[in-house]
């Protein structure tokens, strides 16, 4: 279904386009300013964070059930995506995002107690995965002559290939508050991402004994973690923007963009 919807809003934006009416309501903020209503871009992401986990599924002979509290687990990820995006209306912001992903999540087993069993220690487990990423999403804002506020919300689903059968669904909510003035703008927000990740398949734990089936369902650990950004604008309307996130989930975001249409400089 999200695959025929960023069809749909591809498609959408592309006949916005030769129609050049956006933004809807331009005459709603007067002589004020407004963007070009109409980018193209690309975003490079990376972020780490560790995972709790919702549920775990293994079994090793005499071992028995593991409480999730003795696992660990951190994930690296490395996106890059092109978008498309129409400011709707000057308070509206719509975006469409395909893209490639390649991550690695990392299940600490070490703190499994199997010496008391009279078997070797357990490591750490590596799950690689790669594949597409598409989604999309809309941003609100409001601003007057030197500030702006606004709120971003995203979806995005991943079709993977990897080590195991793995499925990763994801969606965030950033609210920012910023200043501008002229091509330069500063901001600091927060961000919440909610990832469901999950992965499935068949490992061996111990050398020597048979590889055993597994499934594990994981969640971000940090709720709600701050960020904070800045971008400028050249002449010929290209943006270059970076955005850095810290806390328990530490993410870095930069993007460039090239926008056109009848907005003003």
């Amino acid at each position: 279904m999200n695959r025929y919807w960023l069809g749909l809003c591809a498609l959408a934006l592309a006949g916005s386009a030769q129609a050049g009416g956006l933004p809807i309501g331009k005459e709603w903020v007067g002589d004020k300013p407004l963007p070009p209503p109409y980018g193209v871009g690309v975003d490079f992401f990376h972020m780490t964070q560790g995972y709790e986990i919702e549920s775990l599924q293994f079994s090793l002979p005499g071992v028995p059930a593991i409480p999730p509290d003795l696992v660990k687990v951190e994930s690296s990820i490395q996106h890059r995506d092109i978008k498309f995006d129409a400011w709707v209306f000057p308070f509206l912001n719509v975006f469409a995002l395909y893209g490639k992903v390649n991550a690695r999540t990392d299940v600490d087993l070490r703190g499994v107690p199997t010496a008391q069993l009279g078997l070797p220690p357990l490591g750490v487990v590596p799950v690689h995965y790669e594949g597409n990423v598409y989604g999309g999403g809309l941003t609100l804002a409001y601003g007057g002559d030197h500030w702006f506020a606004s709120v971003t919300g995203s979806w995005t689903r991943t079709s993977l290939s990897g080590d195991f059968d793995s499925n990763v669904r994801s969606s965030s909510l950033q609210p920012r508050v910023g200043y501008w003035n002229g091509p330069f703008s500063v901001w600091v927000g927060g961000q919440q991402i909610k990832t469901e990740e999950k992965h499935a398949g068949s490992i061996q734990l111990i050398q020597g004994f048979p590889s055993i089936p597994f499934a594990v369902t994981l969640h971000e650990r940090a709720n709600w973690t701050p960020m904070a950004g800045a971008r400028y604008v050249f002449k010929n309307n290209f943006e270059l923007s970076a955005e850095f996130g810290g806390g328990e989930r530490r993410t870095t975001l930069v993007n460039g963009t090239w926008r056109w249409g009848g907005g003003s400089d």
